[in-house]
């Protein structure tokens, strides 16, 4: 594996030539499945709703229920095939209201999961007034094994609680970045120092971005060349500043 590097295609065939129990942390989101439900939801009763769609480049992000579900279970299970026996995975993920129901992932729960964290994002571009606005996320904590190791430093940890309030990152032109202090908190708490942290659906590149603030090797992954670009970008300051600090020492 060449580190500090965004891999370009699929994470589930990428994924595949990595070696067995080689990675510390991963820190993702995939995407949630919204162009199935978007082109598949009934009018909310007659009121009036706005909602931003989500387009990720050519990828439609439009499988059935049944196939996503099976596509991630597939992820999960390959994340802690490569995950080392202290590693953990920090999953984000939300629920879907369709149909006037609410749709949980609950295929992770047949995944070893430690904790669930709340996000509190605080807003939402899902304006549906037959609902409550949700505003909230979830972070689902998967230990590899009960050998599973944190690291916490409560006076370095930025949220040492389980609900954590947090903003997008609303000048990012990526269509769904989390805040970098989402990867940041997950990588202070457990990845040690020298650690390797993957991000397999890896976007903008905001949890490269936290790994080079924090001294991390790190991995990205990326089915969509419009996206490294932007990732790229947005991590140069990052990469040439290590480069001088190199040649300083």
């Amino acid at each position: 594996m060449e580190l500090n590097k965004i891999y370009c295609g699929d994470c589930l065939e990428v994924m595949k030539d990595f070696p067995d129990e080689s990675i510390d942390v991963i820190v993702t989101s995939p995407p949630y499945n919204k162009g199935h439900w978007s082109r598949n939801r009934n009018p909310n009763n007659g009121f009036k709703t706005k909602s931003r769609r989500i387009e990720y480049g050519d990828f439609g992000d439009n499988l059935s229920p049944e196939d996503y579900e099976k596509q991630q279970r597939e992820f999960i299970t390959e994340c802690l095939r490569i995950l080392k026996p202290t590693g953990s995975l920090f999953y984000n993920h939300i629920d879907i209201q369709h149909k006037h129901q609410t749709i949980h992932p609950k295929y992770v729960y047949d995944f070893p999961v430690k904790q669930i964290i709340i996000w509190n994002r605080k807003n939402t571009p899902k304006l549906d007034k037959s609902y409550f606005f949700p505003i909230t996320e979830y972070i689902f904590w998967i230990q590899k094994t009960p050998r599973s190791r944190v690291y916490f430093d409560r006076k370095k940890t930025i949220m040492n609680k389980s609900v954590w309030e947090l903003s997008p990152d609303t000048k990012n032109k990526f269509p769904a970045p989390f805040p970098i202090e989402l990867p940041l908190n997950c990588i202070k708490a457990c990845c040690p120092e020298g650690g390797l942290v993957l991000d397999p659906f890896a976007g903008s590149g905001t949890t490269a971005i936290a790994c080079q603030k924090l001294g991390r090797n790190w991995i990205g992954i990326e089915k969509e060349e419009e996206y490294i670009k932007i990732a790229k970008a947005r991590l140069k300051p990052f990469l040439e500043q290590t480069k001088i600090n190199d040649v300083l020492e």
